[in-house]
């Protein structure tokens, strides 16, 4: 019975894993095509809400299931995140060692 749980917590983790990846690939789509669209403003808006609506309503569904699954899928959906951010929006890190001039003068 115990082990039930895990698995659970495993595949709710996994939730929101899939939860980051819709909301963080929707993000990738619209910044990809927003310069060829004719009414970008429009593109970005219902693409922002479009993606916070269905990542809410994954969270909502889960946020049924208790408290334990909801921080689980939370985890998941922040280190999916985190790993994102690191592989793709990292600074080269020669830029900074090679840096000359002292930060905040």
């Amino acid at each position: 019975m115990m082990s039930n749980n895990y698995l659970l917590l495993i595949a709710f983790f996994f939730v929101g894993g899939f939860a980051a990846i819709l909301h963080f690939g929707g993000l990738w789509l619209t910044i990809r095509y927003l310069p060829r669209t004719v009414r970008p403003r429009l593109f970005f808006w219902s693409g922002c809400l479009l993606r916070y609506a269905v990542t809410l309503l994954v969270f909502l569904c889960v946020m049924k299931q208790g408290g334990a699954p909801l921080a689980s899928a939370f985890l998941g959906f922040y280190l999916l995140r985190t790993a994102a951010l690191s592989k793709y929006c990292s600074a080269e890190k020669s830029i900074i060692r090679n840096s000359r001039r002292t930060p905040w003068k």
